[in-house]
């Protein structure tokens, strides 16, 4: 009865939690409560379902550029509508259960069938009645997350119930914690669906992995389509996607490629008919392409070894000379057949576009070529920084238990020299009603980077003028530079903008009123490009007070929302420029250092190595997913060398779900 009481409470804390999430939302309270209700629905009549929907949506549930959200997003609402079906379903599964045992003389009821496989989803997992060193070690890893946790929150002030705090307040703490909470909470289902059918939760995901890789590569052609071209290779332009976290930089998009790579060759070299090949082989190009125009020398890196390794494990016969395994243990997977002449002709092809698009991206452009002669460079800085980020931990506590989550960018910002962040935005109440506050704080010369406060609009029409007026004011003299941008995230295309000078002479509001011309067509095509107002406070004063935005089109249509900030920062967003150095101290090991010290960081090791031991040496070795993971674990983790992951919220959820498969996996097949 103890475990029915535990799922019901976990159902019931996450749809709660979710439905008060989704009734904030800034755009669609309504929708997302229904959808989140139909959701949760779904996964407890199909309990499989959400290792496919997750990693397959991972990428395009996140809205923060239109929300202002930053510490919270829509793949939330999708990961707790999941757990509160997957614990709901595994509590009336044990009622069940408990029922029908007390009838002796009633048959067992007849498991679930799929794809003539046997699988009971309500059956209790072991893991439930036994602890072993892998569930011990799960726990301590949790507990260091929770202290962390808590010791970030303190530091900050306390939490603070606010929608819209930045990266220096209490809710990013949270938002780097929820991560690691969120796949915790799904581990029981995951553990019970690998032990009952782990062959249709191999299946499952691998799907989802191939799905989500290929919405983030026709994201990437889209992006680059309307914003730097498709073939423009020499213009410093890095696609990010729809991954919005990375408007203060990082390395989310990194993450995520270096983690799903693989599964498109698990796509090709899995597919049972020449459609599906072809459609795999697809998937494989755009992928390519996605990560190469990513132009970071970490997913080169990271991918590059994920490839190596699974050359290393699958029993690819042109392969078998090179390989170690004999040394080290038997091949991950069966022994296969020798393949149709299709496919090895068809893999002969594919292999040759692959090469040609790596020559293409490399050789008919010079970005990546500035990149690689700029990489000593870029080290010696990196050295520094992280020189710079190890400095703050100053106390044997530290050393040992952390900062606390989600500290680094108000530490690394207040404490280092030189390093503050370029700008940040604070809601003002006064008697006149609320208004923003845009501050530019002093940062030296090398870290040059720009602050910008941005909501989006709807793709500009060539010609049309557009009329935008608004409040300043400023304690002392200041410039402004406004534009109207066909903008993706990080890069500006197709600018309207103009400067203004605020005389600061004393504390009254200065109306102004601007007119663009829009220049190039932007609303042509599908998807549209997209725009973003933009205000940038560039010199003098060390802040400037921003009210009644407004922002006309010739059809006389209002185009921003909350434009008097009366319900906060809704709909607002904004983006660094050139200089990310106190968001992210760029590497995976020491920024766990940081914030949970040497304790969470070796807990966080043991974990991996946990993972990785069981895919090489342990009961998954057999599986079919396991050269797979094995690739994506190994590839994620020489990104997060040089790069941040865990402070990316939907890439490290992603990671820790694999992990945590790569964990309990066990022998199957598909």
């Amino acid at each position: 009865m103890a475990l029915i009481l535990t799922h019901g409470v976990l159902a019931t804390l996450a749809g709660l939690l979710g439905a008060f999430i989704a009734q904030h939302h800034p755009l669609w309270p309504a929708s997302l409560n229904t959808i989140l209700v139909v959701w949760c629905l779904a996964v407890y009549w199909y309990p499989y379902i959400w290792l496919f929907v997750l990693p397959a949506l991972l990428p395009v549930a996140g809205f923060s550029a239109w929300t202002g959200w930053i510490g919270i997003d829509e793949f939330d609402l999708l990961v707790l509508g999941a757990a509160a079906g997957c614990h709901a379903r595994m509590a009336t599964g044990q009622l069940r259960s408990i029922s029908q045992s007390k009838l002796v003389t009633r048959q067992p009821p007849e498991p679930q069938r799929f794809a003539g496989q046997s699988i009971d989803t309500c059956r209790e997992p072991e893991w439930t009645r036994q602890f072993g060193f892998t569930q011990i070690w799960l726990g301590a890893l949790a507990v260091s997350y929770l202290w962390a946790t808590l010791r970030g929150l303190a530091d900050a002030g306390g939490f603070s119930l606010g929608w819209f705090q930045g990266y220096e307040d209490p809710l990013n703490s949270l938002r780097i914690a929820k991560s690691f909470l969120l796949a915790m909470l799904l581990l029981p289902a995951l553990r019970s669906q690998l032990q009952n059918g782990a062959a249709l939760a191999g299946q499952c995901l691998a799907a989802g992995m191939a799905s989500g890789l290929g919405g983030v590569g026709l994201a990437v052609i889209w992006e680059r389509n309307g914003y730097p071209g498709l073939l423009d290779f020499s213009t410093p332009y890095r696609s990010t996607a729809l991954f919005w976290e990375m408007h203060v930089g990082g390395a989310a998009i990194d993450a995520f490629l270096a983690l799903a790579v693989p599964f498109a060759v698990y796509a090709v070299v899995h597919a049972r008919t020449r459609w599906h090949w072809v459609v795999a082989a697809c998937l494989a190009v755009v992928a390519g392409h996605a990560c190469l125009t990513t132009f970071s020398r970490a997913v080169y890196l990271g991918v590059g070894v994920s490839l190596l390794v699974l050359a290393w494990r699958l029993p690819v016969p042109w392969l078998r000379r090179f390989r170690l395994a004999r040394a080290i243990g038997p091949v991950a997977t069966a022994r296969v057949p020798e393949p149709e002449p299709w496919r090895r002709w068809g893999g002969r092809l594919l292999v040759s576009v692959l090469i040609l698009e790596v020559l293409t991206v490399l050789c008919l452009g010079d970005f990546m070529g500035s990149r690689v002669s700029a990489g000593e460079r870029d080290l010696v800085g990196r050295l520094q920084h992280w020189q710079e980020g190890l400095s703050l931990l100053r106390t044997l506590p530290e050393w040992l238990l952390g900062r606390g989550l989600g500290r680094f960018p108000a530490s690394y910002s207040q404490t280092i020299p030189g390093r503050a962040m370029p700008g940040r935005l604070q809601i003002v109440e006064a008697g006149e009603g609320s208004h923003l506050r845009i501050f530019r704080l002093p940062h030296s010369a090398r870290a040059s980077g720009a602050f910008e406060l941005l909501q989006r609009v709807p793709a500009f029409v060539a010609g049309s003028t557009y009329t935008l007026a608004m409040d300043l004011r400023a304690p002392h003299p200041a410039k402004l530079r406004v534009g109207l941008c066909h903008q993706h995230l990080l890069y500006a295309a197709n600018c309207a903008q103009t400067g203004l000078t605020l005389s600061g002479k004393d504390e009254q509001w200065d109306h102004f009123t601007l007119t663009f011309t829009a220049g190039k067509d932007g609303s042509r095509g599908w998807p549209p490009w997209l725009g973003f107002l933009s205000l940038r406070l560039e010199g003098g004063a060390d802040f400037v007070d921003v009210d009644h935005l407004s922002l006309i089109n010739a059809n006389g249509h209002q185009l921003l929302d909350n434009g008097d900030f009366s319900s906060d920062m809704a709909h607002w967003f904004f983006a660094g420029r050139h200089y990310f150095l106190p968001w992210h101290v760029d590497s995976i090991f020491i920024e766990t250092l940081i914030d949970q010290g040497a304790v969470g960081l070796l807990l966080l090791l043991g974990l991996l190595g946990l993972a990785l031991a069981n895919l090489l040496w342990g009961r998954g070795r057999e599986h079919v997913l396991a050269p797979y993971l094995l690739a994506a674990l190994t590839g994620c983790l020489v990104v997060g060398m040089f790069s941040s992951v865990l402070d990316m919220p939907r890439s490290a959820f992603l990671l820790y779900l694999l992990t945590c498969f790569a964990l309990f996996l066990e022998e199957g097949s598909p």
